[in-house]
Formats: C-alpha cells, structure tokens, sequence
C-alpha cells in the first residue's frame, strides 16, 4: 500500500522515507578516518626502511630479491616501495591526490598479494578496500582535494 500524499506531493504519514547514509556518516568524516588511518602504517613502515634519499637499507634489497616480482629489478623495486610508501602517507596526511593514491595503494595491494606475500591474504584485503574507497569517494571535505572541489563550485 502506498501512503497518501497531499497536494503539494508531502507524504501524509509525517516521515521523509528512508534517512540517507550520509546523514549517519557522512563523506568528510568517513574520507578523514580512512585517509588517517593508512597514514601511521605506511610513513612507519617507510622509515623502517629507508635511509638517505634515495637510498633504502640493503635489508629490503635482499627481500625484494626473494619478492619475485616479474619485469622489475629488486634494487628499483625496493626504492619504489619504500619511497613509495612515505610519498603515499605525506599526500594522505594533506589529502591531496587522493584518488591517485588510492588507485597506487590498490595496485600495490595487487602486487602484495598476489608476489610478496600470499599468506597475508586478509591484511591485503583489507587496505585494498580501504584503497578502493579513497579511489572511488575521494578523501573528503576536510583535505585539500575536497577544498579545491569546493572552490570551483
């Protein structure tokens, strides 16, 4: 059964229908708790790792060897992941690219799931949703992305 609706098209019962998600959670608030929280682990793991630009510690050279990553040598492999990292969580931090580096960190979770470490299936599943979503929604209001969205309106 259908409710009423009166002339102007408002439902007689008194209610607006189902409340939106947004209402709940909304976008600049969900963006900011993802983007934060991939922030910590990348930018540690990052410096763990690093050492004078563009250096890395040979620890993760001699990792990236037992990687087996196809098409990429596991010196340039290693710089890439380990500046990679810290360039992702800087631009997270700011929320600027932030669909760019979603899209990186899903391709990353490709790699890492699929080379590096199999086994680590459910860690891998997880950041690659939390990836998707800044990919597909983008970071929020409260970035630098949601402010130039905001100035071009």
């Amino acid at each position: 059964m259908v409710p009423a609706t009166s002339l102007r098209g408002v439902r007689m019962d008194g209610s607006d229908g189902p409340a939106k998600a947004e209402r709940f959670m909304p976008d600049w608030l969900v963006g900011g708790i993802v983007r934060l929280a991939l922030v910590p682990a990348l930018w540690m793991w990052g410096r763990a790792h690093a050492a004078a630009w563009p250096g890395v510690v040979p620890d993760i050279v001699h990792a990236a060897e037992l990687w087996s990553v196809p098409l990429v040598e596991p010196a340039r492999l290693a710089q890439v992941a380990v500046w990679g990292t810290q360039i992702c969580a800087g631009l997270l931090l700011a929320g600027f690219l932030t669909r760019l580096v979603g899209l990186a960190l899903l391709a990353a979770c490709g790699v890492y799931g699929m080379w590096i470490a199999p086994e680590a299936w459910g860690a891998t599943v997880i950041v690659a949703a939390l990836a998707f979503y800044l990919f597909a929604r983008g970071g929020g209001a409260l970035s630098v992305d949601g402010a130039i969205v905001a100035t071009t309106r």
